[in-house]
């Protein structure tokens, strides 16, 4: 009974480090995309009618969000994204979702993998319900100047002056 009390103890610990372990690969993951810029090449899939062209576009990785170049101009929200990990703790998975009043619903999903490029699927769902499918590539990635956050202007100093006496 004390073996299978003493392996099951060794079991969680084991597992408990395996968890730290893959929290760290997380974190450092997630370190390296903050503040970079990726090129992607978008493509529509399948299902419309001639061969529609690709188009070019950029996503921007700060400060916790994501936001595209083309969607922005469409009036899309910079959004939060959720990370995980891949099983092979190398490819990293990040997802989010953009609303526009004017336009709709962007839905994206990424993955980055060990040779450092990003390929994923853009899912965008117009207001009529319409629905139009891309994949994408990354064509170059770079690091970026993280943003400066906003300086709030202080009161002017009072210049010390005693008010002048009357006359």
């Amino acid at each position: 009974m004390n073996k299978v009390i003493a392996l099951s103890v060794v079991a969680v610990l084991t597992m408990a480090g395996v968890s730290y372990a893959a929290e760290d690969i997380l974190a450092a993951k997630k370190a390296a995309l903050d503040n970079s810029e990726w090129s992607i090449e978008l493509k529509p899939m399948a299902g419309g009618k001639g061969k529609s062209k690709a188009e070019q576009d950029t996503l921007l990785f700060s400060d916790g969000k994501v936001s595209s170049g083309n969607l922005v101009k469409a009036g899309y929200n910079t959004t939060n994204y959720t990370l995980r990990i891949l099983e092979d703790n190398e490819t990293l998975t990040w997802e989010t979702m953009q609303t526009s009043e004017k336009d709709g619903v962007a839905f994206w999903r990424g993955d980055i993998g060990p040779d450092g490029i990003m390929r994923g699927v853009l899912s965008k769902r117009d207001l009529k319900n319409n629905t139009k499918d891309f994949n994408f590539v990354s064509t170059g990635s770079k690091k970026v100047a993280p943003p400066v956050p906003p300086v709030e202007s202080a009161p002017a100093p009072a210049l010390g002056l005693a008010p002048a006496e009357g006359k």
